[in-house]
């Protein structure tokens, strides 16, 4: 009998070992890496509770492009859209046709029960140029856009979600905005109640809570306006508007870089008025963030509460990163590190607590991680592959090398668009117009000196072009590179350089640059 107990016993384990857990993530939208330091709740309930990977980046950073990715795992190259704009065949018109093969229907199909609560991708509730046009001057010149309605489906629902509940139209705000409940447009105003990352974290919770009794997991997608700029900057919540006061703006050695000739975006130095804009948006993006933090704190307790905590894997991140004045840049889409690195945090059953890891990862590993947590088929092939087997492996063999990639901007030079490479040590861009930028990360790592004309790094920047002409058109197991270790520095013709810098593999970074920015 004793032996029928124990394999009754075992059998359970088993089953509840490979059983699906709910899957939670939480997406911002423009969050710069540094910002972690400051959203406390995330380091408690995340952060210590299971894995931060020190190393994750953006295919391409823009938020329709990178949110495409979130729903499809491929690299823009392959689900083709690389704009915000319908204009530049971007956004949410570009995109709706593949909705029938994305994520949220290989769930369902998996057994999962699907919400989406917050931003979905740009532009969606929209499907006129006239109202792209009004779109693209609102957010540029910071004037409210309603824009024309005619044949504006803001009910549309797309297919694999059990709960929609999402920004729609032109209105992804933090007051004044419209929301689309499965079909339902709600509107909200400009009291404290309505902030929105406090709508979409009181909604998020309530479908948890609608939770309870079910047999069937369940995947939360919760995607904030926050740190995103509404005008000028960032809109914080009422009781977070006078946070971080004394907290400076960070200025290292790249910040307002006094010497971009060997760049291929040469932007002007920034003046005291520039920087005091620059340090008033980075505040506002720190207080924004602080109901972000708070969001976060809601979700896991609403987890704890219904028994589901244990359960449950937990994702945070960001569409993109942010350069606040780093290089003379403010935005996204450069292909600087502080534009395509963003946060990566998970925690949940199988993952260590209060672990970090180096290996290269992307946001594609992000989709390939959840298909293979919830046992899912996607439809299209995938260009990540699945964080699950460093969970267990701090020192585990990964990727050697990842692509990143341009968005298309019609009002940009066609010259600034570029593809790229990025290993642990040597970052590789090749602009449309035949410029390459080489770093050696490894002694450089805020990107100041373009080793591309130095002859002692030749051998490293033959393998990085054969890399990036490789992955730019790359699809599915043909974007996985094990090793990126170059030829020997006597291939390339300067054997007295290599006591001059770092080896092309290793995740040293390597003492910062010593120059200063402008006074």
């Amino acid at each position: 009998m004793r032996y029928l107990v124990a394999l009754i016993l075992l059998l359970a384990s088993t089953a509840a070992s490979v059983a699906a857990p709910n899957i939670v993530v939480v997406m911002t939208d423009d969050q710069a890496t540094s910002s972690l330091a400051y959203m406390p709740k995330l380091n408690a309930l995340i952060a210590e509770q299971g894995i931060t990977f020190d190393n994750s980046f953006v295919n391409l950073p823009l938020c329709a492009p990178s949110r495409a990715s979130f729903m499809t795992g491929q690299a823009a190259h392959n689900h083709g859209i690389k704009a915000n704009s319908p204009l530049d065949k971007g956004g949410w018109e570009s995109f709706k046709d593949k909705e029938p093969e994305a994520l949220p229907v290989w769930l369902q199909a998996a057994g999962y029960d699907t919400a989406l609560v917050g931003k979905y991708i740009n532009r969606y509730g929209q499907q006129n140029t006239m109202g792209a046009l009004l779109a693209w001057a609102g957010n540029t010149f910071g004037f409210d856009v309603k824009g024309p309605k005619i044949g504006n489906p803001r009910d549309w629902v797309p297919p694999g979600w059990d709960l929609w509940y999402a920004f729609t139209g032109s209105r992804v705000r933090y007051f004044d905005y419209e929301i689309n409940e499965n079909g339902a447009i709600l509107n909200f105003g400009s009291s404290p109640g309505d902030y929105s990352t406090d709508v979409l974290a009181a909604r998020a919770v309530r479908f948890i809570e609608d939770q309870q009794g079910t047999a069937k997991p369940f995947f939360l997608y919760v995607a904030t306006k926050a740190a995103h700029a509404q005008g000028a900057h960032a809109i914080p919540a009422p009781k977070y508007e006078t946070a971080f006061a004394d907290v400076p703006l960070p200025t290292g050695s790249a910040f307002n870089e006094r010497d971009l000739s060997d760049k291929a975006l040469k932007g002007p130095h920034l003046k005291k008025k520039r920087r005091d804009e620059i340090d008033l948006s980075y505040r506002a993006s720190l207080q924004s963030l602080q109901s972000v933090d708070d969001l976060v704190g809601d979700i896991v307790g609403a987890l704890r509460r219904t028994g589901e905590l244990d359960h449950t894997v937990f994702i945070y991140t960001s569409d993109n990163g942010f350069l606040f004045g780093e290089h003379r840049l403010t935005g996204k889409s450069a292909a600087y590190d502080e534009s395509i690195k963003v946060p990566l945090l998970m925690r949940g059953p199988g993952i260590p607590a209060g672990e970090t890891r180096e290996q290269l990862v992307s946001n594609l590993d992000v989709v390939a991680t959840i298909a293979d947590l919830a046992h899912a088929r996607p439809d299209v092939a995938l260009d990540g592959r699945s964080l699950v087997p460093l969970f267990g492996a701090a020192d585990a063999k990964w990727r050697g090398a990842l692509l990143f990639e341009s968005p298309v901007n019609r009002f940009e030079p066609v010259r600034n668009r570029y593809a790229g490479v990025r290993t642990p040590t040597r970052k590789y861009v090749k602009y449309d117009g035949g410029f390459e930028e080489l770093f050696d990360l490894a002694a450089d790592p805020h990107e100041l000196e373009n080793e591309a004309d130095n002859p002692a790094y030749a051998g490293d920047l033959a393998t990085l072009r054969a890399l990036e002409d490789k992955l730019k058109s790359c699809t599915g197991d043909g974007c996985w590179v094990t090793d990126a270790h170059p030829p020997r520095l006597s291939d390339a013709g300067d054997e007295n350089a290599s006591a001059s810098r770092a080896p092309l593999r290793g995740n040293d970074p390597g003492p910062s640059d010593a120059r200063r920015p402008l006074p």
